[in-house]
């Protein structure tokens, strides 16, 4: 009887919250969702996103909104260039807000090297940091330049070109991936081997598909397997493995048969029959213990106690770590930097990472001080927003952050 009491107050109590949610709204409706408000980016080049009223500008390290809120999203800066969106199209900005390309394409991607691929009415080409088209849209399809030369395809077939546009290898593969460390990856009639910059095969067709090489080793599947090989073709190791990821640092992660190990570039396996492991920019690598987290060195030595219910790669020397439903930082000691009091962060950049605690938006650096707050007043409204910036209250008009409140 008491059970069956118990389940109509909790009904009772959930009828009653919803009506109650549905009168403020009903009462405010004209209040802005927090929502339409986020600060959790990255700096990049001393600047960081910020959206308000689901616009998005950006802020400098002092606080300041240096490009104004009037974008439907943008890019991290790189190489002093940022990627916005506008009216549905594409465009770029330089590093003081000036527009270099005003949003008229359908896409652009970040530049790579001088030039940045763009798409326009279903065809690709190539802008260069003057804001000119110096490569026509003339591709059904395109990758952005990695070093000298770009894919592209034309008639459903893959070639190469360079960054005068000219092409350097004809389309005639089925699909290609750009050059690294001298050669592409491209597959003809299903089957994948590796060509030179000539356009002169260097690896036979005969894999099911290749990766790019890094580190002078490449993984391609045969017969449903992984394995690797060198610049030469030839396999490093005979035995296959269900996945192998990229080299960095020497050592790659491999899975097989459900479980997780690390490999070298010389195809020894250090360490192996893991739950879960994530890929490492340091060689530390993060595993899974019994479900909780920690870290150890690419010969398997555990250097951080696995203690965590979450955790990621390490950024500037720090990695986040989650400890129930709190988010915080680690050195590569195991250090905590950051106090784990966060609902939610994001990684290092610049020196500084983004960490929320309620509708408070923080900037802290690697000591876990806090210099940077931004908060959306709860009471704002479309035609009169204020954003808290630290200690001063912010009015957000025509996307500037203009004046202040006392």
């Amino acid at each position: 009887m008491n059970k069956i009491i118990t389940q109509q107050t909790k009904t009772i109590a959930t009828v009653f919250f919803l009506l109650s949610a549905m009168f403020v709204q009903a009462a405010n409706p004209s209040v802005l969702p927090l929502s339409t408000f986020n600060a959790r980016y990255s700096f990049n080049e001393g600047l960081v996103k910020i959206k308000i009223n689901s616009q998005y500008g950006f802020l400098n390290k002092e606080g300041l909104l240096v490009v104004a809120c009037k974008y439907q999203s943008a890019s991290d800066f790189k190489d002093g260039y940022a990627v916005v969106k506008a009216d549905n199209k594409f465009g770029i900005i330089k590093h003081n807000g000036n527009v270099l390309v005003r949003p008229q394409y359908d896409h652009i991607e970040n530049f790579q090297g001088d030039l940045a691929l763009f798409r326009k009415d279903n065809k690709f080409g190539y802008l260069n940091k003057e804001g000119k088209e110096v490569i026509g849209a003339n591709f059904d399809f395109a990758l952005g330049f990695e070093g000298d030369y770009a894919a592209i395809k034309k008639n459903n077939k893959t070639g190469y070109i360079d960054k005068s546009g000219n092409v350097v290898v004809e389309p005639k593969y089925d699909f290609g991936l750009n050059f690294t460390e001298g050669v592409a990856p491209v597959s003809l009639d299903g089957k994948w081997g590796y060509i030179n910059d000539k356009g002169e095969q260097v690896i036979d067709f005969q894999y099911d598909f290749a990766s790019n090489f890094s580190e002078g080793i490449a993984t391609v599947r045969s017969e449903g397997k992984a394995y690797m090989i060198d610049i030469e073709g030839q396999k490093i190791t005979k035995k296959g493995f269900d996945n192998i990821s990229e080299f960095k640092n020497g050592h790659a992660l491999f899975s097989l048969d459900g479980k997780f190990g690390i490999i070298n570039s010389k195809g020894r396996v250090k360490v192996e029959g893991f739950q879960r492991l994530m890929t490492s920019s340091n060689n530390l690598f993060a595993f899974q213990r019994n479900n909780l987290w920690g870290f150890m060195d690419e010969n398997g030595n555990e250097v951080i106690t696995p203690i965590y219910d979450h955790v990621g790669d390490f950024n500037e020397g720090m990695a986040l770590v989650k400890l129930g439903d709190k988010f915080g930082f680690i050195n590569d000691k195991g250090d905590v930097a950051v106090p784990i009091i966060y609902d939610s962060v994001d990684g290092f950049s610049d020196g500084l990472a983004a960490a929320k605690i309620n509708n408070v938006y923080y900037f802290v650096n690697a000591f876990g001080e806090e210099s940077l707050a931004l908060e959306m007043d709860v009471e704002s409204k479309p035609e009169r927003i204020i954003v808290h910036v630290n200690q001063n209250k912010m009015v957000f008009l025509n996307g500037h952050l203009t004046a202040s409140i006392r």
